[in-house]
């Protein structure tokens, strides 16, 4: 064998190697928006809540209120990016 047809193997092999991570990406890109979409509300809601309840010595209302809100907003940015890729 040539060094040549060794080179232009290997560089067949790393493309290969490129195709098959690339198309693994999509899926893993998709998973963390949805999770992000998910969870990223609800944290700030619940902190939003905790603050105000901090403020006004209101112990679980605001806190519950704003719970409940994000828990709706995440559920509803996860249905809006499934009716996305449809």
């Amino acid at each position: 064998m040539k060094l040549t047809e060794i080179k232009s193997k290997l560089k067949n092999l790393e493309n290969n190697q490129e195709k098959k991570q690339n198309k693994n990406q999509p899926a893993i890109n998709l998973g963390f928006k949805l999770s992000l979409d998910l969870i990223s509300p609800i944290v700030v809601s619940t902190l939003i809540g905790l603050g105000i309840d901090k403020i006004f010595f209101t112990k679980p209302v605001f806190f519950l209120i704003f719970l409940l809100l994000g828990i709706i907003t995440g559920f509803f940015n996860i249905f809006k990016s499934v009716n996305k890729l449809k």
